[in-house]
């Protein structure tokens, strides 16, 4: 008996029926397409009322998609961010964040979708581009460099029940951070990607600030003056560019600080570099 008891309340539980269209213009253009062909029209007039019932329907369905996603926007709760992460910064620094992930925005959007007869799918692509990439050669020391990635590209859409769609496109390489294979570079990214697909696509507004993982190079700890280790590494490879002329000793300093301070006696030690071009006299000189 308490078996039965349970399964009949499981049956009468209280459920949301998808929004059916509306369809009785539809019905109408379909009676007057039957009266046109009664009367025996031509081509060119069977045409013409073909063209206006397909126009009809599609705005019909446009119609009825607006009105379904003001209802989606008018029930669609604040979407959480459950999920922290921290990374550290090829200058070295440490960045916090908080983050909306893709479960959060499928838990807070899908119950109102399925109510209004909203869905959306995914599609994905992927290529090498060429691009211009900011490379570290030496601590401290980058150039810019040709390379080629992988760029993925999702795109979102959104439909109704009675047709009418539309879609969002975005694009991004693969995540090449931490120590992950490639499949779990490409599989991060796409996570990533479809997530701001949908977010973008449905308006969804998350709590707080969220950068996703893309945040701004800004440091949160930063060393208090340059480590003297890693200047004495430096210093090699800095003196050839000074003496060579590929980079001027403001350059250099420049450089170094944007990881941490040089110290006073670190910023003389380099200001004593000179190129080799603009030596204080020649040989010719000396002779005179």
């Amino acid at each position: 008996m308490p078996a039965k008891k349970k399964v009949q309340e499981c049956i009468t539980q209280e459920t949301h029926p998808i929004t059916v269209p509306d369809t009785t213009p539809v019905t109408e253009m379909g009676q007057l397409l039957n009266r046109v062909l009664e009367n025996g029209a031509n081509i060119e007039t069977l045409e013409r009322v073909m063209k206006l019932y397909e126009h009809r329907q599609e705005k019909l369905a446009e119609q009825q998609f607006n009105h379904a996603f003001a209802a989606f926007q008018k029930e669609l709760p604040a979407v959480k961010k459950s999920k922290t992460a921290s990374f550290t910064t090829t200058k070295g620094y440490t960045m916090k964040y908080s983050y909306a992930s893709m479960d959060d925005v499928v838990q807070a959007v899908q119950p109102v979708l399925h109510t209004v007869g909203l869905s959306y799918w995914f599609e994905q692509s992927q290529e090498q581009v060429a691009v211009q990439k900011e490379v570290e050669r030496q601590q401290g020391l980058t150039e810019i460099r040709p390379v080629t990635v992988s760029m993925i590209t999702i795109t979102c859409h959104l439909g109704h029940v009675s047709g009418h769609a539309i879609h969002n496109t975005v694009s991004g390489p693969v995540d090449a951070s931490g120590n992950k294979n490639q499949i779990q570079q490409m599989s991060s990214a796409v996570t990533y990607l479809k997530r701001i697909a949908l977010v973008g696509i449905l308006g969804v507004a998350c709590t707080d600030d969220d950068v996703d993982g893309h945040a701004p190079d800004v440091p949160t700890e930063k060393p208090s003056v340059y480590p003297d280790d890693d200047f004495q590494r430096n210093l090699p490879d800095w003196t050839a560019r000074i003496e060579s002329g590929r980079n001027t000793v403001e350059d250099i300093i420049i450089n170094a600080e944007s990881r941490a301070p040089l110290s006073p006696q670190q910023v003389q030690h380099i200001q004593a570099i000179q190129p080799r071009s603009i030596q204080p006299h020649s040989t010719q000189e000396a002779n005179k």
